[in-house]
């Protein structure tokens, strides 16, 4: 969770050699000879060792089982992500070596109640995975009792201190009440979620680290999510993502991307903050994991979902022309709840203009989205 010869020539004396040492005659009439020994200009470096076979194959090996490893892991934590009614979900963790301790998860509660938990183990690398394997395991197996979510958290503290006594993990944890729209939350020391619309403001929740005090207990809070408002959870190496000039992105400049961009969906706004990321980052190595879980509550009429994803889609020049030109003359004057079947019958025609007008890679976007979307709000 945190950032992180040559070779010396001297002097040599001028080696002096006395005529006396050579007799008399020719070589005694000489004084002195004074004989400069050959220097040479750099010393030979050795060429380095070229690794044996067995030790190339072990490499070799290595390499393939730590792929393999970060496969699992990325697959463990892709599967998770739910597709709830009401809501819509996007979630990256982006490590910053081969395997990473950042770590989220999903679980289904029954009753409307979605668990959602975001977490980074100290360190990086094999050793931080292994703990985040772990701390994974004891928190579905604790979650799946039901307790709320400071007293889950307590119970994952308890555990963490017996089972993995070397190093400590921060932990949010939340349960979503997917028809209320409530959500409860309990923090073990990790960066506060940020709900968000024009404005962007922390959940401030105080709590240690799990793995520090197997005493410790955690407080709750719960905030409604009006309808159209997004949550972000996150690892610290977002805030703390180095530019070349050693300044961290910060959270300012976060709230204020939230703020600015706070109509953009789930997906599309992971892609502007990634994007973002990487600019500021530039050619600067990674320093820590990366891990962002962006949840948003729909809007309850179908139309208004519609109307904001051919915004989002098209932009706001292009979207208004194309909604009175081809939307609603095909959709007509219909009562919200008869959306559902009207809209279903009209997509095939409005994809069909929207590739005339459009194009067919923007068509192909905006009729995805709108049939995604319209599918969620199918009447039970």
């Amino acid at each position: 969770m945190q950032r992180n010869g040559s070779y010396q020539t001297h002097n040599r004396s001028p080696l002096h050699i006395h005529s006396s040492l050579w007799g008399h005659g020719a070589l005694a009439s000489q004084s002195m000879r004074r004989i400069e020994p050959a220097i040479p200009d750099a010393l030979p470096v050795p060429a380095p060792a070229m690794p044996s076979e067995e030790e190339q194959r072990r490499q070799a090996e290595l390499e393939r089982e730590l792929q393999m490893a970060r496969d699992i892991q990325q697959g463990l934590l892709l599967a998770a992500v739910p597709q709830l009614r009401g809501w819509e979900m996007s979630a990256v963790s982006s490590p910053a070596r081969d395997l990473g301790g950042d770590l989220y998860d999903f679980l289904d509660l029954g009753d409307h109640s979605q668990a959602i938990m975001i977490g980074d183990v100290s360190g990086k690398g094999l050793a931080a995975a292994l703990r985040m394997a772990v701390a994974r395991t004891v928190f579905r197996h604790k979650a799946r009792l039901c307790l709320s979510p400071g007293p889950t958290l307590a119970e994952v503290n308890r555990e963490v201190c017996t089972d993995i006594p070397q190093g400590m993990i921060t932990m949010l944890y939340a349960v979503l009440d997917t028809a209320q729209g409530k959500i409860q939350m309990a923090n073990a020391g990790h960066t506060y979620a940020v709900l968000f619309n024009t404005e962007a403001r922390e959940i401030e929740l105080p709590g240690l680290p799990l793995g520090v005090d197997s005493d410790s207990d955690y407080e709750e809070d719960g905030v409604i999510i009006p309808e159209g408002d997004s949550m972000l959870l996150y690892t610290d190496g977002v805030t703390e993502a180095i530019s070349p000039d050693e300044e961290e992105f910060g959270f300012e400049r976060l709230q204020l991307l939230l703020q600015t961009h706070s109509h953009f969906k789930p997906r599309a706004l992971m892609k502007l903050l990634l994007r973002e990321l990487r600019s500021w980052s530039q050619s600067t190595e990674q320093s820590d994991d990366i891990t962002i879980v962006i949840l948003r509550r729909r809007l309850t009429s179908l139309g208004a979902e519609l109307r904001s994803i051919v915004n989002d889609v098209l932009g706001d020049e292009k979207s208004e022309p194309f909604w009175l030109e081809y939307v609603i003359p095909l959709l007509g004057d219909r009562p919200e709840d008869a959306l559902y079947d009207a809209w279903s019958a009209i997509l095939p025609d409005l994809t069909k203009s929207a590739r005339a007008s459009l194009g067919r890679g923007m068509a192909r976007e905006l009729g995805q989205q709108l049939r995604l979307v319209a599918e969620e709000y199918r009447p039970l």
